[in-house]
């Protein structure tokens, strides 16, 4: 089991708490207000108080089609415990699994239909800001001050900036303990070493270093087999990403988060335009075109939606480099299980045009939980994030005795392959209030997080770059909490045109022919109008490009 030490700043009140505990844990209706005020006088919204009687709430779970052994995500050891803890404060809880592929879709669907659980679940901010304006959640504030005093306690940072929209609150946002929790880019170590070859600090460099690999296969899996870049296809469910070598291109992360995983775009001179608009965005994409031609990533990757071909590019070792939210170590690990002397490690970013190192770093919030006016008891909605926030060390580390030991502050795991088994693929996704549970390790904290694992010297090897290249480079993306009509109408189209045509570009046989179809259908679904929205908001924020 993987865990992350080693205080971040802005969490250190919070996780004070957490250390105390661990050791001693759209559908309209209404008038959009808070169930404290007029809605709440009928009784339907302010939940049970009878007694012994268990009040209901249904809570969104991601399914990541990841169970090791077929097990049902209702049936697991955690979900158990969660439902049995639950009972005991009054709340009969029932988790709703939502494939993780699927999010957007799902959550469209049960907004509109008023069929969802008491909690869904997102990291689109501009989704939460939608179903606030027109009146699809349930203002939260009264009931946060009334039933989620542990919540304050534990994620304080994280709703200090973010969750609300005009002023009132409709999102309980999770706090990400480490903001090295993003993107970020890895290499075979061993295919340089056998190569003879350094790590590449530009694209150009990582263009060669790519064709090395193909052309001289030092896995010795044979050249025809060799997938020097494993990607998945371009759309939500991606596990795979292009966000570091896009930044080596000279897009930045100036424009706000969207389900397009790359950086969003630039802002310069005062005018903010999104990546496909940048000459830097097309020749990126150029470059991505020939990748394709000449073999450098897969054939298949614009078939593989479910990220399942990349997960066995690199897994079976026929793969020398990629991106993904994973650290090197995890990656390793799942690598040796094939090719038992693979190694991954971090890449820094690459130099971009103007001299300067840049590379994704995750804010201090991360998912949102939103409560639907659909909802009949949303009080049991903050009853139940109050419960998971005194009991959070379950969805942080497992069972205390069983899955972890408590160590000087860190989580160490008692048997890391029966929590592989048990636990790791599914309980992280529970946490709903916390991502992660401490910030950056030390290089000496690493090793007594893997302290009964034979190798924890080359594991904190593996990993102490990892962190340190976020601590060195990261840059984070700006939170926009003013109404955005343009992208609430727009960005939805604007995202799915784009994992289409985007992917076209990519397999072109003639690239400034389609790069041309994908500027036009861009204009044509409201990009021009949605950076021009996105400008108004940066430049009344003040913002600084994340491009120097």
């Amino acid at each position: 089991m993987h865990m992350k030490g080693s205080w971040h700043r802005s969490g250190q009140a919070a996780m004070a708490l957490v250390l105390t505990l661990s050791l001693g844990a759209c559908a309209g209706g209404g008038n959009g207000g808070s169930p404290s005020g007029s809605d709440s006088a009928s009784g339907s919204a302010s939940g049970s108080s009878e007694p012994g009687k268990l009040e209901k709430v249904r809570v969104s779970l991601w399914d990541r089609s990841n169970s090791p052994n077929g097990q049902k995500l209702t049936d697991t050891v955690i979900v158990k415990k969660l439902q049995e803890e639950a009972r005991k404060e009054g709340l009969d809880v029932e988790y709703v699994v939502l494939p993780r592929s699927q999010e957007s879709e799902k959550n469209s669907v049960w907004m509109a239909s008023g069929s969802g659980p008491d909690i869904i679940i997102t990291y689109d901010m501009n989704a939460m800001f939608k179903w606030a304006e027109q009146g699809g959640l349930w203002e939260l504030d009264d009931l946060l001050d009334q039933y989620g005093p542990d919540i304050k306690s534990l994620i304080g940072p994280a709703l200090d900036v973010a969750g609300t929209y005009k002023g009132k609150r409709y999102a309980i946002p999770a706090m990400r303990m480490s903001t090295a929790a993003a993107s970020n880019m890895k290499i075979r170590q061993d295919w340089l070493d056998k190569l003879g070859l350094k790590a590449p600090t530009t694209l150009d460099e990582l263009y060669e270093t790519l064709k090395a690999f193909k052309e001289q296969d030092p896995g010795g899996v044979g050249k025809d087999n060799v997938v020097p870049w494993a990607l998945p296809a371009i759309s939500q469910g991606m596990k795979g990403f292009f966000f570091g070598p896009m930044w080596g291109a000279g897009v930045a992360t100036d424009g706000p988060a969207t389900e397009m995983y790359m950086p969003s775009g630039n802002f310069e001179n005062g005018e903010f335009h999104s990546a496909v608009a940048l000459e830097e965005g097309k020749e990126f994409f150029r470059f991505m075109n020939k990748l394709y031609k000449e073999g450098l990533i897969s054939k298949e990757f614009v078939t593989d939606v479910n990220s399942q071909q990349f997960i066995q590019n690199y897994t079976s070792g026929v793969s020398g480099f990629m991106e993904s939210n994973e650290d090197p170590w995890v990656v390793t690990k799942e690598t040796r299980k094939s090719v038992p002397d693979a190694t991954w490690v971090t890449l820094d970013p690459l130099v971009r045009p103007n001299g300067t190192q840049a590379m994704t770093m995750a804010n201090v919030y991360g998912l949102l939980s939103l409560v639907p006016k659909s909802s009949p008891n949303p009080a049991a909605a903050i009853k139940y994030l109050n419960f998971l926030a005194k009991n959070i060390t379950l969805v942080q580390g497992g069972i205390e005795g069983v899955h972890y030991k408590e160590e000087d502050g860190l989580f160490v795991a008692i048997d890391p392959a029966k929590n592989a088994e048990e636990i790791d693929w599914y309980f992280k996704d529970l946490n709903l209030l916390t991502q992660g549970y401490m910030g950056n390790p030390t290089k000496e904290q690493i090793k007594e997080l893997y302290a009964n694992e034979s190798n924890p010297d080359e594991i904190a090897d593996i990993l102490d770059p990892y962190y340190r290249s976020f601590e060195n480079y990261g840059k984070q993306g700006p939170l926009i909490d003013t109404p955005r009509p343009v992208s609430d109408k727009s960005v939805a189209n604007i995202t799915q045109f784009l994992y289409d045509a985007l992917s076209k570009a990519v397999i072109a046989k003639d690239f400034d022919a389609e790069w041309e179809n994908v500027v036009t259908g861009w204009k044509k679904n409201g990009g021009e109008e949605y950076d021009a929205e996105v400008t108004q908001s940066l430049v009344a924020m003040n913002w600084k490009t994340t491009n120097e």
